[in-house]
């Protein structure tokens, strides 16, 4: 049996299509609910509200677009706050263990996934790097957990960090004679000054092998190729003693 009566059930309704129908002024949502409760039984009214977020605002863009004042107003009908302290008990509680408070702010649902999706329990720090792809460069198995992301290079570059970018993208990503020297130089004295780091543009297992697939594509470029000639075809030339006279 349903725990309430019929004038109950009557407010409820009432209270969800006028809070509806002052946060989408088109009416559609609350020809929605109106429609939804009139079929349904007092059974299944009881058993909506057990669902998590039963309750949902349909959006339809340029119909169905509340604005902020829409928001407010449709809130203060529900009686039900924008903002709220929130209690930090993680940063102090007094003798009657009560917590500091923040100040206002708005407090809102968060639809995060499942646990093993969360950072925490995906973080890691890797602590080896040399289980890699020695045509693409990119680390993997256990060692993928130091890979640098997307975000973290745009980061770099809001803040205008393009000398970190370069050791990201160097000596700490997939360069491979740059990396050798660096650990080197660690190894050797201690400590490691930009300039002890060599700069090739050759030095790149990612650069190389896309430039591998453009020369497939016949295609020429100045990825790593200089002039008509490859890295490769230059130090081949410049050990035999060939100039550009000679061609």
């Amino acid at each position: 049996m349903p725990s309430f009566t019929a004038k109950q059930r009557k407010q409820v309704e009432d209270l969800i299509i006028k809070s509806m129908d002052i946060l989408d002024k088109s009416g559609t949502n609350g020809d929605y609910y109106r429609q939804m409760f009139a079929n349904m039984s007092d059974t299944q009214f009881q058993n909506l509200f057990k669902k998590n977020l039963p309750l949902r605002l349909q959006y339809r863009p340029s119909v169905v677009e509340p604005t902020m004042g829409d928001i407010e107003d449709a809130l203060k009908y529900i009686n039900v706050p924008l903002t709220e302290k929130v209690n930090l008990n993680y940063l102090y509680k007094n003798s009657e263990g009560k917590s500091v408070q923040s100040k206002e702010c708005t407090v809102i649902y968060m639809p995060l996934k499942p646990e093993q999706q969360f950072i925490t329990k995906k973080n890691k720090w890797s602590p080896d790097i040399s289980n890699r792809d020695m045509k693409t460069g990119r680390l993997l198995g256990a060692d993928k957990g130091s890979a640098t992301s997307d975000r973290e290079f745009e980061s770099f570059a809001a803040f205008g960090l393009d000398k970190t970018m370069k050791e990201f993208y160097g000596p700490k990503a997939d360069s491979m004679n740059a990396k050798n020297v660096m650990y080197n130089v660690i190894g050797t004295t201690g400590i490691l000054h930009e300039d002890d780091i060599p700069d090739s543009i050759d030095d790149s297992l990612a650069r190389n092998m896309f430039n591998v697939y453009l020369i497939g594509a016949h295609l020429n470029s100045n990825l790593i190729n200089q002039g008509d000639y490859t890295m490769y075809t230059l130090k081949e030339r410049k050990r035999k003693g060939v100039s550009r006279e000679e061609d």
